[in-house]
């Protein structure tokens, strides 16, 4: 979406990057399946983030599993009875896994789980830590999953492979995230059946434009703040996302009620999901340390050194500055389906 408006032209190009960003996936037929172990048994695929595992199936099928399976193999075989594990990781150190894959997660999720399931040294910057203008990017990383055939674990899966399971979960998510952000959710149930329709076409499609139809109708924009309940010398957000005006709107992700973010902790721990509103009550733009302090305190323990000593928080595949305001990530960052999904990765010593 083109507009001359600072605002949605910066918050846009946010939103493309991370629209673009994708995940490495080798996927394997595990052992003891059909076609296991000879030689052309792996696949390898770059995801995009937003997208879901039955998505990627007619392309894991025509790349991998018809080649390595015969033709009486592939009679035999039934997609409905496929799923996805995380292969195991043999190095030691590390904390319980994922396992079975579940069908509703996005790709992101899947592979936020994977990454913060081993402690790890925080990622590496793009430039010298002497400059204020370095920003954190993330080690390249590979996603690997096993493919089973048959015998699906319907109790760790939840529910069945199917598209329209995938396209009603995101439905719903979308409807909690708007939810936690307004206390309602008029914005989503207002949409037109086409609007909903283009939102989800775009994740199927990989088409952000197409997506964006439906996003821009329900997310709201990274306004800042009066400047006068801003004390802080530098903006924690690109300055390039600051408006002209001064006041806050109420499309803007300052003026909303709750922000809808997810804590994910490793060895599957409960995810926290609280109220967290995007002003404190200093009049200051809540920012992502306040966050992590107040929730976990003995990971995040306020001190003058490095915040980060303990644990450090990923999002969307890079390491996210502390001083991040909730409300800017949320707004840029956040998942197809509205969430800020942010990992808790435990920092290797």
């Amino acid at each position: 979406m083109s507009s001359t408006n600072p605002v949605h032209s910066s918050t846009n190009l946010f939103r493309r990057l991370s629209w673009q960003s994708s995940v490495s996936i080798s996927i394997r037929i595990a052992d003891g399946e059909p076609g296991a172990g000879i030689g052309v048994d792996k696949y390898f695929i770059q995801a995009p983030r937003y997208s879901y595992l039955p998505l990627l199936i007619p392309e894991i099928r025509e790349n991998l599993v018809e080649i390595a399976l015969d033709e009486k193999q592939l009679e035999e075989t039934d997609e409905k009875d496929w799923w996805f594990e995380e292969e195991p990781d043999e190095e030691p150190g590390g904390f319980t896994g994922q396992g079975a894959c579940r069908w509703h997660w996005p790709i992101d999720l899947i592979s936020l789980h994977s990454y913060i399931s081993r402690p790890r040294s925080p990622p590496s910057s793009s430039a010298s830590s002497s400059s204020s203008s370095s920003i954190p990017i993330a080690e390249p990383r590979q996603l690997k999953l096993l493919l089973h055939l048959s015998k699906p674990p319907t109790d760790r899966l939840l529910m069945p492979n199917s598209i329209e399971n995938c396209k009603t979960r995101w439905l719903n998510e979308t409807k909690e995230a708007d939810f936690a952000r307004w206390r309602n959710t008029n914005k989503v149930t207002s949409l037109r059946k086409g609007d909903l329709d283009n939102g989800w076409d775009g994740i199927v499609q990989d088409d952000y434009d197409l997506y964006l139809r439906m996003a821009s109708r329900v997310l709201p924009l990274p306004i800042a703040p009066p400047s006068n309940n801003v004390t802080s010398p530098q903006p924690s957000r690109p300055p390039s996302t600051d408006p002209s005006g001064s006041s806050v709107k109420p499309e803007s992700a300052y003026s909303t009620r709750g922000i809808p973010i997810k804590l994910y902790l490793p060895d599957n721990a409960p995810v926290i999901q609280e109220v967290i509103p995007p002003i404190g009550t200093d009049g200051k733009p809540t920012t992502l340390l306040s966050v992590l302090r107040q929730h976990l305190h003995l990971l995040f323990p306020s001190r003058p050194q490095d915040p980060y000593t303990l644990a450090f928080p990923i999002a969307q595949g890079i390491l996210i500055p502390e001083h991040s305001e909730v409300a800017w990530l949320a707004a840029c960052m956040c998942g197809a389906d509205g969430w800020l999904r942010i990992g808790i990765c435990l920092r290797a010593t």
